[in-house]
């Protein structure tokens, strides 16, 4: 009988140094145990990055075969040889030295969101310790499940692996399907795992993949982990000092993530008594989205319902949240705050009548914001708001459905300053048919308006097969290139870019390249991105330059 589940988030490189990177309780982990603790299912969980500082000696190398497949191959099949053996074995005998595994009936193990390797390679070889040593039910998730699942063609050997040796592989929301599989397992229920929504199995040598359960609107649980791993370090308020409780918001809201933990990094070095401990948690409570955007596989021809969760419940889970972490700051992890205008309304209102101070950011939408609206969610304590704006080009804006009036953006931006909300812009470079003129079009826009813009997170664009761009390329005038980049090859230039920059993931992968259909090739796309991402990151707020200038030379002395 499963009676308590064990949870483990495999680690990823940013772990290792914590320098440009804010951690926050893991969602996932939070949202799978809130769910099965009020199905009366015990559990734990461990986040194992926590770890990975104390196990880095300083050296890269030590990490090297973790971005071999070969050894990962051999370690899965019982070849490796002794040496190789031995030095995984130490490697996960660290990270999950002081985890009681013997205790559980069922270890459930994420292979995370991060597109890394280092991430999805340590997921395998600790499943398979654990299956091996302990005898232990072992099932896989994580978002990096869905992403070697689009790219079957290029990751197909790794994926037979690891079907061949784990028979309980999830992909998409793992909450219902896990309880699905536990009652299962049980006998409490008579079915064949192999009909359950989410699972992923092999049969006739193929791999199938089931369609995906539906989230669920959970308040997320993070049960025994050790919470102190998550917090910033702020200025210690004594009294009604308005000055430092804007200080502290601008460094928990306004600043981008790579700052935010790195400063709270030097201010924890200090050792003066100025400084205090807080904590940001995320929540969710909405899902899908209402538009269809082409580059985005939300604008997949099965067209998914919005979720919305119930308002009261919302207010109510954040309250208990707040009570018990000691905390008023959270990050929401919503497609908009705004998917829906009525659920918004009536959220930010019984934030206000419940008095709760909380503060928080979110994504948006341009799309129905209002001088009213926006005021309602600076009063409910919205402190930011992430637009996709993706670019200024209305032939581009056109091509990719992204429904958005320019002029009405640009009035939603200046309402936000007059209203205290900070925004940020979500800008993607190099979408299909983006010529010198589109992208200054682009630039134009930034310039006439960076007064009004906080921060832009610059993304480069790549396909995404489910996206209406990637199932019809040739609508979009590109042709799409497959198979550019082998998995080997992937590999390869992951480990390199760990090694030169110190323990960061390489990110997204553009595993499909494109040409334009009688315009420019591959290469040449991605050389002029190259270019177009540098000038439009010298376009960002120097206020974030100078704080980090700053605080680089407080670091060295």
């Amino acid at each position: 009988m499963i009676n308590n589940v064990l949870f483990l988030l495999a680690p990823t490189e940013k772990a290792i140094t914590r320098y440009g990177y804010t951690f926050l309780p893991p969602l996932c982990l939070g949202i799978l145990a809130g769910y099965l603790k009020d199905a009366g299912i015990a559990v734990e969980l461990a986040d194992l990055g926590q770890s990975l500082p104390d196990i880095y000696s300083g050296k890269e190398e030590q990490f090297t075969f973790l971005y071999q497949y070969q050894n990962i191959y051999e370690y899965l099949t019982d070849t490796a040889d002794l040496e190789l053996e031995e030095k995984i074995n130490a490697y996960i005998e660290q990270l999950i030295g002081n985890i009681s595994v013997e205790s559980y009936d069922m270890v459930g193990i994420s292979c995370g969101a991060d597109f890394s390797f280092f991430q999805v390679h340590s997921a395998l070889l600790i499943g398979y310790y654990i299956w091996k040593r302990y005898n232990k039910i072992i099932t896989l998730g994580g978002n990096n499940i869905t992403y070697l699942l689009m790219f079957q063609d290029t990751f197909s050997e790794l994926l037979q692996l690891v079907l061949h040796k784990f028979p309980y592989v999830m992909k998409g929301p793992g909450e219902h399907i896990t309880l699905q599989l536990i009652r299962t397992l049980n006998g409490e229920l008579e079915q064949s795992i192999y009909d359950m929504n989410g699972m992923v199995y092999q049969k006739d040598g193929l791999v199938i993949s089931n369609q995906e359960e539906e989230p669920r609107v959970v308040c997320p649980d993070w049960c025994n982990l050790d919470i102190i791993y998550y917090y910033l370090k702020v200025k210690d308020i004594n009294g009604d000092n308005k000055r430092l409780e804007n200080e502290n918001e601008m460094h928990l809201f306004k600043w981008p993530f790579y700052l935010t933990h790195y400063v709270s990094n030097v201010h924890k070095r200090q050792r003066k008594n100025t400084f205090k401990d807080v904590l940001i948690l995320p929540f969710i409570f909405n899902f899908h989205c209402p538009f269809a955007c082409a580059f985005c596989s939300e604008s997949d021809t099965v067209r998914k319902k919005v979720i919305l969760g119930d308002v009261d419940q919302s207010v109510d889970d954040l309250e208990k949240l707040s009570i018990k972490y000691n905390t008023k700051n959270f990050y929401f992890f919503n497609n908009a705050v705004n998917a829906s205008a009525a659920f918004m309304e009536k959220f930010c209102k019984r934030l206000i009548e419940r008095n709760l101070e909380l503060r928080w950011s979110d994504c948006a939408r341009f799309n129905g914001m209002t001088y009213e609206r926006l005021e309602l969610l600076k009063q409910a304590g919205c402190r930011k708001l992430v637009f996709g704006f993706e670019t200024a080009s209305k032939k581009l804006i056109d091509l990719i459905d992204k429904r958005i009036d320019l002029e009405h953006a640009t009035q939603v931006l200046k309402w936000c300053q007059e209203l205290g909300i900070w925004t940020d812009l979500e800008v993607i470079i190099g979408l299909p048919q983006e010529g010198e003129e589109e992208f200054h079009e682009t630039v134009s826009y930034i310039q006439k308006n960076k007064d009004l813009i906080n921060f832009m997170t610059i993304n480069e664009f790549f396909v995404v097969p489910r996206s209406k761009i990637g199932m019809n390329p040739e609508e979009y005038g590109i042709k799409l290139v497959r198979n550019v980049i082998s998995y080997e090859d992937i590999l390869k230039k992951s480990w390199n870019y760990f090694v030169n920059h110190k323990g960061k993931p390489l990110g997204n992968f553009k595993i499909y390249k494109f040409h334009e259909i009688g315009g420019r090739q591959y290469k040449q796309i991605l050389e002029n991105n190259v270019e177009k991402i540098r000038y439009m990151n010298s376009l960002q707020n120097k206020e974030f330059l100078e704080v980090e200038s700053i605080y680089r030379m407080i670091d060295k002395l």
